[in-house]
């Protein structure tokens, strides 16, 4: 923690950007997504009047930004740890549920604070040392202050970096496809395919998804790979079913891309664009996304079973779902994370567990799949307690297209052959 003097007076910048807001515009439509800036604005008035000085020359100043970001300046601090306490009761005010025509929204802020002159000794260069704080509070879970620190720059400095080689990426086509091999548990038939997308990065380096997703979600960026996949795997899907395939091809969707207006506009346009069979594409959710989906975009998902597409539910089991969310979701089915799969042939808790959401899953009539399936004992006790389907190592890695399809024909004539 920075220290100051005795006596020695700072000033203090709080850039805010709400968590959230652009959901609540998406849902709930622009001019409610207005009034609650209004709320916002109010709450961190009431917030900058409390903590006016009395006999101070300079009251605190509290400014809106684009969008949903705001500014306050607390112009007579006596140090960091009062302007840790501001940051902490502007959380507070936030973090309280707001209420608009009958609607309750929760919400939340990330802050960054930044202090005159230890951080920035003009507007300027203040003004960017709380964004950074900011975007590192965002970063690190959302609705939480961080204080300014040199170290951030630089962390700040190579995503800025990495957001800008993602745009050349996609203008240069060094992304592609990779697809994981479904099995049918019982019989070892592939049922599926799960895309992944790879970067080919100039270096010479296939960085996987994990190590930029991250990036793009935080920036407008990962709405246009999700379009690129979303073409990629229509296409590919085309060539699957032209060439005899009766696979399904997966695909995951990012919070971002999912909550956007028009996803379901542009779904249906890259699968009648391609000619790709609708009846063979399989769209992957989180839980997370699951929570927060609204009635509208229910019905669009209803829509699109009917029209032949399946749903499923990833990485079920990281502790977000509700059960009655899930009752209720039209799905075909459940992704049980890898978390639970990693000792289920160990450990007898892990055995109890998935078999209770099984036998949970299959009541709702959904199938269940499990991921990360790495060892043969693995399978063999999710085929034991009823796992309809599994994905993992102990098949295969995620393999280029040519050789995925490839790789399903011998397994297929295998199973065939072994069957006469």
């Amino acid at each position: 923690m920075l220290h100051e003097e005795a006596g020695e007076r700072r000033l203090a910048l709080l850039f805010i950007d709400l968590d959230g807001f652009k959901e609540v515009n998406d849902s709930l439509g622009h001019a409610a997504g207005d009034q609650v800036l209004v709320m916002v604005a109010n709450r961190l008035r009431a917030v900058a009047k409390a903590e006016a000085k009395s006999g101070s020359l300079t009251q605190p100043l509290l400014a809106r930004l684009a969008g949903d970001e705001f500014t306050m300046l607390f112009p007579d601090v006596k140090d960091t740890r009062e302007a840790e306490r501001i940051a902490r009761r502007a959380l507070t005010a936030l973090s309280a549920p707001f209420e608009n025509s009958g609607q309750v929204i929760d919400m939340g802020g990330s802050i960054g604070v930044a202090l005159y002159p230890r951080h920035g000794s003009e507007l300027t260069g203040l003004m960017k040392a709380a964004d950074i704080a900011m975007y590192n509070a965002k970063a690190s879970g959302r609705s939480q202050y961080c204080l300014y620190h040199p170290r951030l720059a630089a962390a700040f400095e190579k995503k800025s970096q990495t957001e800008k080689a993602l745009r050349d990426a996609l203008a240069n086509g060094e992304f592609e496809l990779a697809f994981q091999p479904q099995l049918c548990a019982r019989t070892g038939a592939v049922l599926a395919g799960e895309a992944l997308i790879r970067w080919n990065h100039p270096s010479g380096e296939v960085r996987l998804a994990e190590s930029f997703i991250g990036i793009a979600e935080e920036s407008s960026l990962i709405v246009d790979i999700g379009d690129w996949v979303i073409e990629n795997v229509a296409a590919a899907l085309k060539r699957w079913h032209d060439a005899g395939m009766t696979q399904r091809l997966a695909f995951n969707i990012s919070a971002r891309h999912f909550s956007r207006p028009d996803f379901f506009k542009r779904l249906r346009a890259a699968v009648t664009e391609s000619d790709a069979p609708a009846w063979l594409l399989e769209l992957e959710f989180t839980e997370a996304v699951a929570m927060k989906c609204s009635p509208a975009t229910i019905t669009e998902l209803v829509a699109l079973r009917a029209e032949g597409v399946a749903i499923a539910l990833d990485d079920f089991g990281t502790g977000l779902s509700n059960l009655r969310r899930l009752k209720d979701m039209p799905l075909d089915r459940v992704k049980l994370d890898e978390s639970l799969i990693r000792e289920i042939d160990t450990s007898d808790s892990s055995r109890t567990i998935v078999a209770a959401l099984i036998h949970l899953i299959h009541g709702l009539g959904y199938q269940v799949v499990g991921e990360g399936v790495e060892r043969q004992e693995q399978l063999e006790v999710l085929r034991a307690i009823g796992c309809d389907a599994v994905q993992g190592y102990v098949f295969a890695e995620a393999l280029l297209e040519f050789d995925f399809v490839d790789w399903v024909r011998r397994r297929m004539k295998r199973l065939q052959t072994a069957s006469a």
